[in-house]
């Protein structure tokens, strides 16, 4: 089949189903997605294409291939054969009579490998028609059913129903075919018109199959028309043609103006026949010479006898010459066919086959030693293939480009793929919205942010270990944790600033500022070490510990350099937060009194413990703070989110306890334990287990039991403010 099937079954998935759908049809049927028109392609790949699409639809394949049936009428009036096809016929069976001459003469010019079906409609007394369709593919008459549906509604504005009544195969000159035959019966006329606007809708050509129009009432339901009273409607009835007694033209002017005809008897006896058969055939004018010693049928595909040539008398014929009975100077070159129309002649008892020499181009006439001479003045075949010639040179240029189109939207595909790729790998080194500016060529100032908090962490006794390692050791612990860490930055929305062998920085507020920052920052730190206990040393292959230190100000961030720039952060706020790691404490995440005012001030979840007043370079004494955890909340538990981080075993006991802390302390400790405070409007005080490694003490007031002060001892379980310690 040519490329023009697979480029409208594609568009029907596209404009039925989407563009998701296409493409799982087309995975699932193995099927690269790059058609062409004028191309050639297996009929095997139309087979797999419908078959993937029932399976994923739940539907059977003639169900699919009547949707395309429908489909197609309406596709090929969009690009371009809505005049051809409303031209064919003034009715149905009309239609149906012409399709044969539009396949074999018009198609046949832009499609010259294509092995065109055959149709033939016959009248029955009530009306209705018997439809039959031969093709040498198999399995098509669901095609068949939705395109003359299609036309039917369209076209002639009326409705119908087709069943199959008979199927057989058939050989002819050893090419197997399949033979269909339909009843078609017509159900309702007059219809309103579809596609006023220029262009078929798809809820109209869906409405076609659509199964509730059978149970709709109509007061012409289930009545046909008499096809021979509907042809009348089209005609003048009040002409009547003046036939003469007598054709006053002589036989050697007949012979010679109509030089490609046969005259011949029920017998298949030839009675005469025109200069230029006889020309070619010498033998043809012997006595008794019978037609079907000279010449074979292509199509239709029937025996040939009178009573068949009779029956298909209405059809388009195209036959062969037998090369043995050929010139002996022409046997050797391709035989000539001749394309015509068998006539009748009731008073005379005889049939005439009038036809001409089916030849499409200029190579037909030199392949076969013909010119323009051997073909009659008034034939059209002289114009068809001096109009096809310019035809050949704009379908192949139309093929040409079409070809190159489809190379353009493949490269252009994968040209998006590769963008893709680019920008993931350009929003890891700048942010999304830096990196969009530089792109497009504009320059990037700094920036000043009043309120951005800013994260730091190291490894504990990192330098000790790449002393006791292998170099591609320590690659291998970096890469196992900055992976799960930098996995962390999306779920909690902060930006991953830069990586200093086991220093880690990320930032909250910037490049886009955001009044939840110090939330999503300390939910990053919270997570981070929960994180870092999957991660193993490789000296002693015991987990990791991490310190983490956090502050909260104004910094100015900007891209430097140009080769490999980065975007970095300059002021204060970033010396106080890396002070904030060094001076920490393994397994906590260090605070300053900023960032417990700026958490607590839009959410109050959060739990501090106070460490005290700290000595910190450059700063002097400052009152830092522990972030103990965070309040479990069923509903938006940030520690599950996105499949990160892995619950903790103590999980159903809604408490997670803090990793345990190294026996082995760098910083001073004196300090760890403190009340839990709260800047904001957190009222109820408590010990944070992350410092006492016990479960918080009860307060005076409240309890689980709800009884006050006079509650018994309170047990092994949590209180009612649960710490959610990653």
């Amino acid at each position: 089949m040519y490329g023009l099937i697979q480029i409208c079954l594609k568009d029907l998935v596209l404009e039925r189903f989407g563009e998701s759908t296409w493409d799982t049809i087309r995975k699932n049927a193995g099927v690269e997605d790059k058609f062409v028109n004028f191309q050639q392609y297996g009929d095997d790949v139309t087979y797999r294409l419908a078959e993937a699409a029932a399976n994923l639809l739940g539907v059977d394949t003639d169900s699919v291939y009547e949707l395309f049936g429908v489909f197609w009428v309406t596709w090929v009036m969009r690009i371009g054969y809505d005049k051809l096809i409303r031209t064919l016929g003034k009715n149905l069976a009309e239609f149906i009579g012409n399709l044969d001459f539009m396949h074999t003469v018009y198609m046949k010019t832009m499609y010259p490998m294509m092995d065109e079906p055959s149709f033939r409609a016959e009248t029955r007394q009530d009306g209705s028609l018997t439809l039959h369709y031969f093709s040498v593919r198999r399995g098509l008459n669901g095609v068949v059913s939705g395109v003359i549906k299609g036309v039917s509604r369209i076209i002639f504005r009326e409705r119908i129903d087709m069943d199959v009544i008979e199927y057989k195969e058939e050989f002819h000159k050893g090419v197997r075919k399949d033979h269909w035959v339909f009843h078609v019966r017509f159900v309702e006329f007059n219809l309103p018109p579809m596609g006023v606007d220029g262009k078929v809708k798809q809820e109209e050509w869906l409405s076609i199959l659509a199964k509730d129009n059978k149970d709709r009432s109509s007061p012409t339901k289930d009545k046909t028309p008499d096809i021979l009273t509907v042809m009348d409607t089209h005609q003048d009835g009040e002409f009547l043609a003046k036939i003469p007694d007598k054709i006053l033209i002589d036989p050697l002017t007949f012979c010679h103006s109509f030089p490609y005809h046969f005259v011949f008897d029920r017998h298949l006896v030839i009675q005469h026949c025109g200069v230029k058969v006889q020309q070619f055939c010498p033998r043809v004018t012997e006595e008794g010479a019978r037609l079907d010693d000279f010449l074979s049928i292509r199509h239709p595909n029937i025996a040939f006898n009178i009573k068949s040539l009779r029956s298909f008398r209405t059809s388009i014929f195209i036959v062969d010459f037998r090369k043995e009975e050929l010139r002996s100077d022409m046997q050797d070159k391709p035989t000539i066919s001749l394309r015509g129309q068998m006539v009748w002649m009731e008073s005379e008892q005889k049939m005439v086959f009038l036809c001409s020499p089916r030849l499409t181009k200029l190579e037909d006439l030199t392949e076969r030693g013909l010119h323009f001479s051997d073909i009659a003045p008034h034939d059209i075949t002289r114009d068809l293939i001096l109009f096809n010639q310019q035809r050949i040179a704009e379908v192949e240029l139309s093929k040409q480009l079409e070809q190159k189109k489809e190379e353009l939207r493949l490269l252009m595909r994968d040209l998006a793929e590769e963008k893709k790729k680019t920008d993931t790998l350009l929003y890891s080194m700048l942010p999304k919205e830096v990196a969009d500016e530089l792109r497009e060529g504009r320059n990037v100032t700094a920036g000043e942010f009043p309120q951005v908090t800013i994260l730091f962490s190291d490894i504990v006794h990192f330098t000790d270990m790449c002393s006791q390692c292998q170099p591609i050791q320590i690659v291998h612990l970096l890469n196992a944790m900055y992976t799960r860490f930098d996995r962390l930055t999306n779920v909690c929305g902060v930006y991953k600033v830069e990586t200093i062998g086991d220093a880690y920085m990320v930032v909250g507020g910037l490049p886009v500022e955001t009044d939840s920052h110090a939330q999503k920052v300390a939910t990053f730190g919270l997570q981070q070490l929960n994180a870092s206990r999957d991660v193993q040393s490789p000296v002693n292959e015991e987990p990791i510990q991490i310190r983490i230190g956090i502050h909260t100000g104004p910094v100015v961030a900007g891209v430097v350099g140009l080769k490999m720039p980065r975007y970095c952060l300059f002021g204060d706020t970033v010396n106080t937060a890396s002070r904030m790691e060094s001076t920490g404490v393994p397994g906590k995440v260090h605070t300053s009194e900023a960032v417990v005012r700026a958490v607590q001030a839009n959410d109050d979840r959060f739990i501090f413990s106070t460490r005290g007043d700290i000595e910190v370079k450059g700063k002097g004494k400052m009152r830092t703070y522990f972030l103990c955890g965070i309040q479990k909340d069923v509903e938006d538990d940030v520690a599950s989110k996105d499949g990160m981080i892995e619950g903790h075993p103590a999980a159903n006991t809604e408490l997670f306890q803090a990793p345990v802390k190294s026996p082995a302390t760098p910083n001073n400790d004196s300090n760890t334990q403190g009340s839990t405070v709260a800047l904001g409007p957190t009222p109820v005080p408590t010990v944070c287990p992350m410092t006492t490694g016990e479960a918080p003490s009860q307060p005076t007031t409240t309890g689980p039991t709800g009884n006050g002060a006079n509650a018994p001892p309170p047990p092994p379980t949590p209180p009612s403010k649960v710490c959610a310690l990653l």
